[in-house]
């Protein structure tokens, strides 16, 4: 069991004004059995900011609200106390859609060929073992890929880092989704903040006798009692941490800040 204190800000800075701004913040962590809210504050800016909570499909919670009126800058912050304990996970059933593959998991011929090679060399031995298969898989994952922010986006498919062996977290996860579906691992995606400081992270979760475990191909670890749960999804696309659209014609300047402290 692990407590731990977190701090997650996002501000973005407008050029010019704007306005008839409409966003979905999923910034809160899930309440669950193995992860329990002790203290939550959420503050969103400016003032005039309107919002309403709600839990989507997959559990997660969202802020969806508006600001009608003109501004240059827009800021949210979450901070609070977790209790971390895996050992609390309750068995459930995988959604039969973390089976398959989204716009931004599906293989390419080139991921089919090399899932069946990796099988027959390394992977065979552990048939029936779902868990040391993805296992297995993520740390090849983070041995052979390079971690290059910069060299990919959020539209970069699974195939598409694949072929140049290069990205972010959230590359990582979608390569090891699309290999993992093909071994008929039930599979999701994890969007969230790791112990330590800097930028929100991504990981894997896959489904293992009714209960889910977290695995981190990009730091090639186990998403233990350190990591907080914000989102889940098939991809990235179901949980985006903020996504919003507003009235103007303006750039954006995001800055973007997270720690996690064991208490």
């Amino acid at each position: 069991m692990q407590k731990l204190k977190f701090l997650f800000l996002t501000k973005l800075d407008f050029s010019s004004m704007i306005g008839e701004h409409h966003f979905i913040l999923r910034c809160v962590p899930q309440v669950l059995p193995e992860q329990q809210v002790v203290d939550l504050d959420m503050k969103v800016m400016p003032q005039a900011c309107t919002g309403v909570f709600s839990t989507d499909s997959f559990g997660n919670q969202l802020y969806a609200g508006s600001l009608l009126a003109p501004h240059r800058f827009f800021y949210y912050r979450v901070n609070g106390e977790i209790v971390r304990d895996d050992g609390e996970r309750r068995q459930e059933a995988a959604a039969s859609c973390l089976r398959y593959p989204t716009k931004l998991t599906s293989p390419s011929e080139e991921m089919r060929l090399y899932a069946d090679e990796l099988w027959q060399q390394e992977l065979s031995c552990l048939s029936g073992d779902g868990y040391r298969i993805a296992s297995r898989l993520s740390y090849i994952i983070y041995k052979s890929f390079t971690y290059a922010p910069g060299s990919t986006n959020v539209h970069t498919t699974a195939a598409e880092a694949f072929r140049q062996r290069s990205g972010v977290c959230q590359d990582y996860v979608h390569v090891f989704l699309a290999l993992a579906r093909l071994y008929g691992i039930p599979a999701r995606y994890v969007s969230g903040l790791p112990f330590g400081e800097g930028a929100t992270h991504a990981w894997v979760e896959v489904w293992h006798e009714g209960l889910w475990y977290g695995l981190d191909p990009t730091r090639g670890c186990l998403a233990d009692e350190g990591y907080i749960k914000l989102n889940v999804g098939r991809d990235f696309n179901d949980c985006p941490i903020e996504r919003g659209v507003f009235r103007g014609q303006a750039d954006q300047l995001q800055t973007t800040y997270m720690k996690v402290d064991i208490l």
